[in-house]
């Protein structure tokens, strides 16, 4: 039986993976000068509201990069690097943990997506595992 590559979905799944999640950090990062201090005034002291959109910013400058990485294997994913495939499959499970540790603390909008795309990621990783050998 012939087996068919999957490689180019897989490059497809990363870089639709990446593209979401960089736009993701993006939007935290505008967040945190534009509608986010809206949503917190009022609430805590200034130190604390100061302090949490210092949080926001690195949790989305974290986003950003995970995403960024994984624009940046998706390339060397799709000639068949066995390397990038350990990378993006280290970005894939960080996307999830983080997504999933999100929708626990803030509930499901927001954080839905990371914890989405890291499972959409994590998936497409694992059953091309084999297309990718042993260095």
């Amino acid at each position: 039986m012939k087996t068919i590559s999957t490689t180019p979905a897989l490059g497809r799944t990363i870089l639709t993976k990446g593209i979401l999640n960089a736009l993701l950090g993006v939007i935290h990062i505008v967040g945190t000068f534009t509608f986010e201090p809206r949503n917190i005034a009022g609430q805590g002291t200034a130190l604390l509201q100061r302090d949490y959109l210092m949080w926001f910013t690195a949790t989305g400058i974290f986003i950003l990069f995970l995403g960024l990485v994984d624009l940046v294997c998706v390339a060397a994913l799709k000639s068949g690097a066995r390397l990038a495939w350990r990378i993006a499959t280290l970005d894939a499970v960080f996307t999830l943990l983080t997504g999933a540790v999100g929708v626990t603390v803030f509930g499901i909008s927001p954080p839905l997506v990371l914890l989405l795309t890291g499972l959409a990621g994590l998936i497409a990783l694992i059953l091309t595992r084999k297309q990718f050998p042993a260095a």
